[in-house]
């Protein structure tokens, strides 16, 4: 109770002394003064004049993966692995179908497969004059390549993975075919 009385009494000589001051509202008299500065806040002012905005800086677009791989797919990357899903998808109880077809050329399959992802690729050295080149991917590489989800499917009894798959390149027809067991 003292405390607040000689509270009352400083405040009432501080207000003698500042003159103009205004004198504080009897519910801070109460309060206890801190020992942290009061915090600082920023105020923004809006004003309907285009001019006097302020800029706002923002990102650039990030380039899509896709616009970054070399050559030509009707498939990109992650469509690709949509149909690797789709083909281990649990249709009456069993796999159905296990392949598909897509238009690719050898730059592409060379960027797709030809990483460091410890892909089989037969022949070694190929281009576009190369009747056939074949790469051979097991789960742990397919999952490299397209992503762990793209290489299961499945339903809530039974969980289907990806053994092997085979990616057939056609350089000279600019087509291939991807064989998946199960």
């Amino acid at each position: 109770m003292e405390a607040v009385i000689n509270r009352k009494r400083s405040l009432a000589e501080l207000d003698t002394n500042a003159g103009d001051l205004p004198s504080p509202a009897p519910s801070s008299s109460l309060v206890q003064p801190s020992s942290r500065p009061a915090k600082k806040t920023k105020t923004v002012s809006r004003v309907a004049d285009s001019t006097s905005r302020t800029k706002r800086t923002t990102k650039a677009p990030a380039k899509s993966k896709a616009a970054q791989t070399p050559g030509h797919c009707s498939l990109s990357k992650k469509e690709f692995g949509d149909r690797i899903k789709a083909c281990l998808a649990l249709e009456k109880y069993a796999v159905q179908r296990m392949s598909f077809k897509v238009e690719m050329d050898v730059s592409f399959f060379r960027s797709c497969f030809g990483g460091d992802h410890g892909v089989q690729i037969t022949p070694e050295v190929y281009d576009e004059e190369t009747p056939v080149v074949v790469a051979e991917l097991r789960n742990k590489e397919a999952g490299e390549v397209f992503g762990v989800s793209k290489i299961k499917n499945g339903n809530r009894y039974e969980t289907v993975h990806l053994f092997r798959m085979s990616v057939i390149l056609y350089p000279l027809k600019k087509t291939a075919s991807v064989w998946i067991s199960a």
